[in-house]
């Protein structure tokens, strides 16, 4: 993983607000507990066009057409999301394992 710790990454980083970068998107990860739902945990993932910036911060290239919210999944604990996150096929058709030498975790 480009500018990050993997460990902490997958330690806190992946649910809290995440912004990743790969081959000219951002993917914005972000999760929350819903206590009211029988699978309380929240977890989804928007993508939209952008460019680095001194590769750690970025610039905002979208219009609200190409914002998309390209995946989304409800579980029981976190490492059950986490899982079903890193498995998902969210970037570019690659999982997060296959790309995760060439993601970039970014500040805004």
């Amino acid at each position: 993983m480009i500018n990050a710790n993997l460990s902490q990454f997958l330690d806190t980083g992946w649910f809290n607000e995440a912004t990743l970068y790969y081959k000219g998107y951002i993917y914005w990860c972000e999760g929350y507990w819903d206590k009211t739902k029988e699978k309380p945990i929240h977890f989804f993932v928007y993508r939209f066009p952008a460019k680095v910036v001194d590769e750690i911060y970025f610039e905002r290239i979208h219009t609200d057409e190409s914002f998309k919210y390209i995946f989304e999944v409800w579980g029981y604990g976190e490492d059950d999301v986490k899982e079903k996150f890193l498995k998902a096929k969210i970037f570019e058709g690659k999982s997060f394992w296959e790309v995760e030498k060439e993601l970039a975790w970014l500040d805004e």
